[in-house]
């Protein structure tokens, strides 16, 4: 496995967090990056695989779909990532960049999802 960097720690975190917080809250990561296989990468492209796609979705209580870009504290988003949050927003969709567990959780209650577990920050 290759070494960690400060936002993947915060994922790895963060998702912790929310299995504890939230069980019942629906969220997945979707695995844009990393190196591929040119065919691999190729197939992916053809089946909707988007580069900006945030970090972590959510289904939100009532159905909203909603986005949750995870960044290290000096962290920036990339243009793709700009643009998936321009799309999110166009299309009313909740989208946040967060740098902290905190900053997570207070999303997620201002988004009107109940948590049972405070952040340990």
């Amino acid at each position: 496995m290759s070494r960690l960097g400060p936002e993947d720690l915060l994922h790895l975190s963060v998702v912790r967090f929310l299995k504890i917080a939230a069980p019942a809250l629906t969220f997945w990561h979707v695995p844009n990056g990393g190196s591929r296989h040119p065919g691999e990468a190729r197939k992916l492209k053809d089946m909707g695989t988007r580069p900006g796609v945030a970090d972590l979705s959510f289904v939100l209580p009532g159905g909203r779909a909603a986005f949750i870009e995870l960044k290290a504290p000096k962290g920036r988003q990339s243009p793709e990532q700009k643009a998936f949050e321009a799309d999110c927003t166009t299309n009313s969709a909740p989208y946040a960049v967060c740098r902290s567990i905190d900053e997570v959780a207070e999303t997620l209650r201002d988004w009107g999802v109940q948590l049972r577990a405070r952040s340990p920050e």
